[in-house]
């Protein structure tokens, strides 16, 4: 079986890309025209050795997830893995899952298991992810492995939704007091300045600070923006160097707020990564290997790689767990009642919850001071120009009363 990418046009005249997987060109062109198509054009896409070679974008964690439920409610519907794939592939959707669903179909026609079909198709999946899928082909239960990602990449497109739009108002605020304060700055101003030198009075010095600032950044803007530019990339080099991203992250965890927020970002993170893995009932070294590999901070990541020796050593999971100090206690403790208990996959997921939880407290709480805070700091600023532009007003009023 081969992968054949096609255009196409619907009964109403509008063009469709998508693939098909199909024995030849022929074939590939009866089965376009089955979903009700018109084909225009059929393209033979890589076979699998190539696709290997071939390096793919990373896919989107939403379209991950979009893709991972489908699967899930197939597979528990009572579909053979590769009719699910088919059915993904011919529901109409993002064409990104529509390739993914195709050329992982093709890999299962030529052999290959439901992991590494994955794997070729999708580019750069994440390593527990694959893992998590050839685990559940080996229990004989992929259909609840599918169910615990397409969970566990919701939960984690849910919380990066909330992150953004706890953001979304300070910033708008900010840029548009900014917007209307060069307004006011630029043609309010001038005049009233203008007005004063005509008078010969001298401005207020408030006046004059921000009038000296208005007219510095005017005359240095594209210093500012060459140094803007600058820090942009600074940062980006930043976090492509090892070295000095560790230095970075260090930084930000020693900061009140934002290294709270962090730990408890990482424990999630770990936890629910490790929930999943466990579930999947892969071995627990390999658990936590993956567990690790999620961890973006390089300070936490070594110290959970260091967890796994650990257990490799012969040490219990709660005692290795016991070296992560951005893991509360409480955790901890749920993970050495689920070894003491022999449920130690539901209870891991409940520290998941558990740390969940108090990530989204800690959010709320996050937010609830950035958002007060913005105003403050957004309200100073227009009134410090305001006031600016009102003295002088205030100044010439009371010489014209007087």
């Amino acid at each position: 079986m081969r992968t054949f990418a096609y255009t196409a046009y619907t009964p109403d005249g509008k063009r469709k890309r998508g693939v098909v997987v199909a024995e030849d060109e022929g074939d590939a062109s009866a089965r376009v025209a089955a979903l009700g198509l018109m084909p225009s054009a059929l393209e033979a896409q890589a076979t699998t050795a190539n696709r290997t070679r071939r390096r793919e974008r990373r896919i989107d964690r939403d379209l991950l997830s979009v893709f991972t439920r489908q699967m899930a409610v197939l597979l528990g519907a009572g579909l053979a893995a590769d009719g699910a794939l088919e059915a993904v592939q011919g529901a109409a959707g993002a064409a990104r899952i529509e390739r993914l669903a195709a050329e992982a179909r093709a890999g299962l026609m030529e052999g290959e298991s439901m992991a590494d079909a994955l794997g070729r198709a999708g580019g750069a999946l994440p390593a527990w992810y694959a893992a998590a899928v050839r685990a559940g082909e080996q229990s004989g239960d992929l259909a609840a492995v599918f169910g615990t990602l397409a969970d566990h990449l919701e939960t984690s497109a849910g919380d990066r939704a909330a992150i953004t739009s706890a953001l979304v108002y300070p910033a708008f605020v900010t840029v548009v007091a900014v917007v209307v304060c060069a307004i006011l700055m630029t043609t309010v101003a001038p005049e009233i300045v203008a007005m004063f030198e005509d008078s010969g009075r001298p401005l207020p010095p408030l006046t004059v600070a921000v009038m000296g600032i208005v007219d510095w950044v005017r005359d240095s803007w594209p210093l500012l923006l060459a140094g803007a530019a600058a820090l942009v990339l600074a940062w980006i080099w930043v976090g492509r160097t090892p070295a000095l991203r560790d230095r970075r992250d260090r930084l930000f965890l020693r900061l009140p707020l934002v290294g709270r927020f962090l730990r408890m970002a990482a424990a999630a993170q770990y936890l629910r990564t490790l929930a999943v893995v466990i579930n999947s009932r892969l071995p627990l070294t390999e658990a936590l290997r993956f567990s690790a590999g999620v961890l973006d901070i390089a300070r936490y990541r070594s110290e959970a790689e260091a967890a796994g020796e650990a257990l490799r050593r012969g040490e219990s999971l709660s005692q290795a767990l016991g070296r992560l100090p951005f893991l509360h206690p409480v955790a901890r403790q749920l993970v050495q009642a689920g070894e003491a208990s022999a449920r130690l996959g539901p209870m891991t997921e409940r520290a998941a919850v558990l740390a969940e939880s108090w990530l989204r407290t800690e959010r709320k709480r996050v937010s609830v001071i950035i958002e007060p805070a913005s105003m403050v700091i957004v309200g100073g600023m227009v009134l410090t120009i305001v006031l600016a532009i009102l003295l002088p007003i205030f100044d010439m009023q009371a010489l014209v009363t007087g």
